[in-house]
């Protein structure tokens, strides 16, 4: 599903000229020159995922929003995106209307919130498995991990050229870092949907990634 039509569904109660003022911002925002990833083609791939799991979701409006809104600022250089981030999701609730108490804007925050440490209970505990919004909400973040070789490669190739700015010393050392902290916990994905659909491919792709990266 197109993100568009994501963004249409979940603006449907609000005025049309502030969804699509803020439409117009998001495009420009994810079709940056600058972006490698995590541009408009991660959107639309992220939403068909989301629709796979949308009648699992108990506010399926927050979950989309919040995977809008966390990348609309991206620099790999900055450290603050997350931040700014949220800052941009309360400039568009204040713009559309959605009051600071409304369960909608609370969970969004929250979700976002929640990827900064990327983290559950039960993505570190075996065996288990999540089914709140923030699990499917985290597990649709990271399905590229689940992609099939040839498109992980792409994926890995994407990342580089986007951490170019670092010796390459030093975004070795990085990467193999993030990547052995998801070999070192239980499960990669939280959702049983997920997990049993990208999780043994995930652990193929970082696994050989890090070979790679080492070698």
């Amino acid at each position: 599903m197109q993100a568009e039509s994501v963004w249409k569904e979940v603006t449907s109660d609000i005025s049309g000229d502030i969804a699509d003022s803020w439409w117009a911002k998001i495009v420009k925002q994810y079709s940056d020159d600058e972006r490698v990833t995590h541009d408009m083609d991660y959107l639309k791939e992220t939403f068909e995922r989301f629709e796979s799991v949308k009648k699992e979701l108990e506010c399926p409006n927050a979950v989309a929003l919040a995977l809008i809104f966390l990348y609309y600022d991206y620099d790999p250089k900055a450290m603050d995106c997350t931040d700014k981030n949220v800052e941009h999701f309360k400039e568009f609730a204040s713009d559309a209307g959605i009051p600071d108490e409304s369960p909608l804007r609370t969970k969004v925050l929250h979700l976002m919130e929640a990827a900064s440490t990327h983290s559950t209970e039960e993505h570190k505990t075996d065996g288990a498995f999540g089914n709140e919004d923030r699990h499917y909400f985290l597990d649709l973040d990271i399905a590229d991990l689940g992609s099939a070789p040839e498109k992980y490669s792409v994926y890995v190739a994407k990342i580089k050229k986007e951490y170019a700015f670092l010796p390459e010393s030093m975004y070795k050392s990085l990467r193999i870092k993030v990547l052995e902290s998801l070999l070192q916990i239980p499960n990669i994905y939280a959702t049983r949907e997920f997990r049993e659909k990208y999780e043994n491919q995930a652990r193929r792709n970082v696994e050989d990634e890090v070979k790679s990266l080492k070698t």
